[in-house]
């Protein structure tokens, strides 16, 4: 801690209901009057202690994206994705070769997983000079995913990694803090890009741009402010027309799950469940069957891991080999079948847990915010009337993603986050499944 002329430091407070930034508020100045021999008046501001880089980096943003990249990155399967290191294109953007490139991918292909891999990867491998900064957009933190919040972001990570970076700002800021007000985007748009020019590389690496709401051009701003920066851009997105028309100069790179990755992903799920559900115990006596599962597999997913997880949950469940012999002749093709044969096995349920199963479906696709574990019990223990929950009256976690059949995955993190085995705001089909449901029909019409 130093010394500096300056008020108290503002404190931030959030909405925590909508997860919605609320505003800055001031604790306020103070001014001391110093009257000299001469007669002059001169004002000075108390002399207060700095708060520390952590506070700073946080009055600079409320976003944390930190906590985000441990959990995805923490959800990898060992070996996967590793193809992306070798591949010409992205060696040439980490020379510095290439400034921006565009990594489009269908839904379901790992794109996200990816990002998080190649974060994991340049900050492991940092050296002087270098820095590295990423952003993990989300359509359902539109309120506190604003331009203004993901830019200042960035140069947050590059304060809270670089102490030298710290004191710029801290130095940069001093007359916002003492006056007690917020600098606007243009001006933390050109901190950044000056911090930047003190390295030899930035890397940034933008994963799902297309979650970014492209209403009153929030998208393309955000996207132009960060084309301007000078650093080493990368974007992951879904292949949408906007975003490829604003990254026409880009290196594209497409993604979709490899053949390699899919086996690493089969192979982990037949290793992986309960003793009850373990397909190594069905399949250590028969090898053919087993390879048969990766043929098929890999000729169903298309490159995608979504429908890769959706069909091995659904051999998981069979009890015998013959029954998995006949699922694999029939397995759905493309994310839309496969999504109406789940939600045809979850209508096959017993009445009790296709309606628990719809339920916790239905809140988290609308909760305002990401819901945890303990929050999505809650709301279904709540009764019509929107009683209290009664803590024994909550539902098991392991039921809810069982009965759910693959579609509700739990993160694990210290938040047990739950989520949609896919999302996006793009993702029109599966909320008609939804809503289309006799049960939900029933509930929620």
């Amino acid at each position: 801690m130093h010394l500096v002329n300056r008020p108290g430091w503002p404190v931030a407070t959030v909405d925590a209901r909508g997860s919605a930034f609320n505003e800055i508020h001031g604790h306020g100045k103070q001014i001391n009057n110093h009257i000299n021999s001469n007669a002059a008046i001169t004002q000075f501001f108390a002399p207060l202690t700095v708060p520390d880089p952590p506070e700073l980096a946080e009055w600079l943003s409320p976003l944390n994206f930190r906590q985000t990249h441990s959990e995805i990155y923490g959800s990898r399967r060992e070996g996967t994705g590793e193809w992306v290191l070798e591949d010409e294109r992205f060696q040439d953007w980490k020379k510095g070769k290439t400034k921006t490139l565009w990594c489009p991918g269908i839904p379901g292909a790992g794109k996200t997983v990816l990002a998080s891999y190649i974060i994991d990867h340049l900050r492991r491998n940092e050296v002087d000079g270098v820095a590295v900064a990423y952003l993990y957009c989300n359509y359902k933190d539109q309120a506190l995913q604003t331009v203004y919040n993901l830019v200042a972001y960035l140069l947050k990570q590059l304060v809270q990694d670089f102490p030298t970076t710290s004191e710029r700002v801290t130095k940069h800021y001093e007359r916002h803090l003492a006056q007690n007000y917020r600098p606007t985007l243009h001006d933390v748009h050109s901190t950044l890009i000056t911090e930047i020019q003190q390295f030899s590389q930035v890397f940034i690496i933008i994963d799902a741009l297309d979650e970014i709401p492209e209403d009153g051009d929030i998208r393309s701003e955000l996207l132009h402010r960060l084309q301007s920066l000078g650093g080493s851009l990368l974007v992951t997105s879904r292949d949408n027309a906007s975003i490829a028309a604003a990254l026409r100069d880009a290196q594209l790179m497409d993604i979709s799950a490899h053949e390699g990755d899919i086996r690493e992903y089969i192979e982990g799920c037949i290793h992986s469940g309960t003793r009850l559900t373990r397909l190594d115990r069905l399949l250590a006596e028969d090898p053919v069957l087993r390879e048969e599962i990766f043929r098929r597999i890999i000729e169903v997913a298309r490159g995608m891991f979504l429908l890769c997880r959706l069909h091995m949950d659904s051999l998981a469940k069979k009890t015998t080999r013959k029954e998995i012999r006949l699922a694999l002749e029939s397995l759905p093709q493309g994310v839309n079948s496969a999504y109406d044969e789940t939600m045809k096995r979850i209508h096959e349920l017993d009445e009790k847990h296709q309606i628990l199963a719809i339920e916790a479906i239905v809140l988290i696709t609308y909760a305002s915010h990401p819901l945890t574990i303990k929050e999505l019990q809650q709301a279904l223990a709540c009764s019509d009337d929107l009683s209290s929950a009664d803590d024994e009256n909550l539902v098991d976690p392991s039921l809810i993603t069982d009965i759910c059949l693959g579609l509700v995955v739990e993160k694990e993190s210290k938040f047990h986050l739950v989520r949609l085995a896919l999302h996006g705001p793009s993702f029109r089909s599966y909320q008609d499944l939804l809503t289309s449901s006799p049960i939900t029909v029933r509930k929620y019409g």
